[in-house]
């Protein structure tokens, strides 16, 4: 089993997101985990949706159709009870600390069919004010895991978040050129976690055009994608709180 500080080591020479999550979900293979979602959930106290804030997930295909189909993260308690926590909780803790609604229910039966039978959540807080989650899971069994070993799990995510962070180029410089109004406005609708479809009806333009000037954005920023562009609007105040 690679060590801790062996991992550190790795992730500190990874030159892409690719290879950090690469390097990631090979260390905690190793504890029985298959499957990890990495959320930000908030820069400088400014919340980000989790359908904004999804960085990357590698959960099996149907499951995550279900999940984004039936709008589930909007009312997940996974995610809303990790806005509660300091260290890393299962997922079954939930219904312990939590009285689950019907829909949230459906939520754990998706988890069933689906296979996941146990999952861990690890809140983890980084630079530039940033909160994120890391939300993982085994398949087919359950996760025997010592205290220790998630401390070692909890710190990978932790690292995991930082490095991504410096890999993203995510910092609060403004960008070389200023943003237009109206780029303003459709990263305003980005951050709200509305897909570009949503952004064309909104703004009365083409999915096209949304793409094109979502580029534009990604340009100034020096950034190439959509939680990049916004954490870094949040950070250099084009979004505000």
């Amino acid at each position: 089993m690679q060590t801790l500080e062996g991992f550190i080591e790795r992730t500190q020479a990874c030159e892409t997101e690719d290879h950090l999550f690469r390097a990631f979900d090979a260390f905690v293979a190793s504890f029985g985990i298959k499957y990890c979602a990495y959320f930000i959930m908030s820069k400088q106290l400014r919340a980000i949706p989790p359908q904004a804030g999804l960085v990357r997930h590698n959960f099996p295909h149907g499951f995550t159709k279900r999940y984004i189909v039936n709008n589930y993260a909007k009312f997940d308690p996974i995610i809303s009870q990790s806005l509660k926590e300091a260290r890393p909780f299962h997922w079954r803790d939930v219904k312990e600390k939590q009285t689950l609604n019907a829909q949230q229910k459906q939520i754990f039966e998706a988890h069933k069919e689906a296979n996941l039978l146990d999952g861990l959540a690890v809140p983890v807080y980084g630079p530039m004010g940033t909160f994120a989650l890391f939300s993982l899971a085994s398949e087919g069994v359950e996760l025997e895991l010592t205290q220790s070993q998630l401390i070692a799990i909890q710190f990978a995510c932790l690292q995991t978040h930082n490095r991504y962070c410096d890999l993203a180029q995510i910092n609060d410089e403004a960008p070389i050129k200023p943003l237009s109004p109206r780029e303003t406005e459709a990263l305003t609708l980005v951050a709200a976690g509305l897909a570009n479809n949503a952004i064309a009806e909104r703004l009365g333009i083409t999915e096209n055009t949304v793409d094109t000037m979502l580029r534009r954005i990604f340009a100034k920023f020096g950034v190439n994608n959509r939680i990049s562009a916004v954490l870094k609007g949040i950070g250099c105040g084009v979004l505000l709180p």
